[in-house]
């Protein structure tokens, strides 16, 4: 006999049919209208040949049905591999052709025909739930598996810092390919309360669901949180404005909390399935700057000023010695065991809460026939936490405008990874051996090293 638990769905499905599970911008479903889709789901895409293990890409915009396919996957204990919305169709064929799934599903009306049945199997917490991309040090998209126990344990952490009660809607106006807007999805089901999903992130759209969808949780990234006091959102209504993404300015949370925003900073990364640390809410005026201290099971060192995680969130794969994983990230804790993020080590740039590699905007740039040299560096930036910014060297004789040089890379990247600043030099700082000298372009100094 399968115990219900098993299935975090089908035990919501039996326990609260009719309580709401994810609402969007066509309508709702209860847990027992998702679990009947999700059911249906399985079998159709059991009929197109997906069985336990395989990957599958969903290339589906957000939205119920992208829900519907998830715990679908969930039901066969096949691997769900989100596909982001806003990347071009070069980035999204890198993206599979660096995958390889065994099957890309791009809308639900492409599996026709009539399911199979499919039977119910216990799921295996160390089973592979879904495969995330993330960016590592060296410049190259990495993929990540989280497990069904990576992301319970995930739940159980934010619970028990932020609190639940049933009647929580928890908005998710982030990627669903982003761990931070998977893990509302999971939660949710986990906690047996509600997900309000966006289709991307519109100040205004946020603004009136607070008021009109009872949100009580809200994930927001920094330059999100700038976007909505900037607009004049009333931000008071939500519970809990959960904020990661990096380092968080001072002055911005002070800010939220003067216009009645209750404001949450979280630390987490995909893989740790999320957050590593959050703030209670009791905890969160007196904490400023403070990502929390970590969930149940998870614990937080520092070595040599970067941020050292170990515990049953972390993907398996990726720890070190003594079971740690190295996040690359700098940070310091505090004598009552806050952590505080203070920085990337890396050449990373975090820009609105999203990963860009330099590398990748660099070799874009490099392909216009004017540019002899290309760097990519990000600045600090009040809005965007760092703004990209490419440094470049024309040929001798060539002139061309920073308008010119962001639509060339907007033809072949993602919108946040275009350069918000453009500066011409005529050589570009490198060592004797012709490293680039990143540290140099992003402190803006000269070739000499002076500013």
């Amino acid at each position: 006999m399968t115990l219900p638990q098993d299935n975090w769905l089908a035990q919501r499905a039996k326990a609260c049919p009719d309580r709401l599970a994810v609402r969007w911008h066509g309508g709702d479903l209860t847990y027992a209208e998702l679990d009947r889709a999700a059911w249906a789901v399985a079998g159709r895409l059991a009929a197109a040949g997906v069985r336990s293990g395989e990957a599958v890409a969903l290339a589906i915009p957000q939205g119920a049905e992208l829900a519907c396919a998830l715990h679908g996957l969930m039901l066969l204990r096949a691997v769900a591999m989100p596909i982001g919305q806003r990347l071009t169709p070069g980035e999204r064929d890198a993206f599979l052709h660096r995958n390889r799934p065994d099957l890309v599903v791009a809308s639900l009306d492409e599996l026709s025909g009539a399911g199979v049945h499919v039977d119910p199997l216990r799921l295996d917490p160390d089973a592979v739930l879904c495969r995330l991309e993330t960016s590592g040090t060296a410049g190259f998209p990495k993929p990540v598996d989280l497990t069904y126990a990576n992301f319970l344990w995930s739940a159980v952490g934010s619970a028990l810092n932020l609190g639940i009660h049933p009647s929580d809607r928890w908005l998710c106006c982030l990627p669903l390919n982003h761990v931070g807007g998977l893990s509302i999805l999971i939660r949710s089901v986990i906690f047996g309360t509600a997900a309000v999903v966006h289709d991307s992130f519109d100040v205004d759209r946020v603004g009136a669901s607070f008021a009109e969808d009872q949100v009580t949780v809200v994930s927001l990234v920094t330059t999100q949180l700038a976007r909505l006091l900037e607009a004049g959102i009333d931000i008071s209504g939500p519970r809990a404005i959960v904020l990661g993404g990096g380092a968080v300015p001072v002055d911005l949370i002070a800010e939220a909390e003067a216009r009645g925003g209750r404001i949450v900073q979280t630390y987490g990364m995909t893989e740790t399935c999320s957050q590593v640390t959050t703030l209670a809410p009791s905890e969160a005026r007196g904490r400023a700057g403070s990502a929390g201290r970590p969930g149940l099971g998870t614990e937080v060192r520092i070595e040599a000023d970067e941020i050292l995680v170990r515990g049953p969130v972390v993907a398996p794969g990726y720890t070190g010695a003594g079971g740690w994983l190295h996040t690359g990230d700098m940070g310091r804790i505090d004598e009552s065991g806050f952590l505080y993020v203070e920085g990337r080590l890396d050449d990373v740039i975090i820009t609105g809460g999203e990963n860009v590699m330099p590398e990748e905007v660099e070799a874009a740039l490099l392909q216009h026939p004017d540019v002899e040299d290309a760097a990519v560096v990000g600045r600090p930036d009040p809005e965007w936490q760092e703004a990209v910014t490419a440094v470049i060297v024309l040929h001798d004789g060539a002139t061309q405008s920073d308008e010119a040089l962001r639509a060339h890379c907007a033809r072949m990247l993602a919108g946040y990874k275009v350069p918000k600043d453009i500066e011409f030099m005529e050589r570009l700082p490198r060592t004797a051996s012709g490293k680039l000298r990143r540290r140099a372009l992003r402190l803006g100094e000269d070739e000499d090293g002076t500013s």
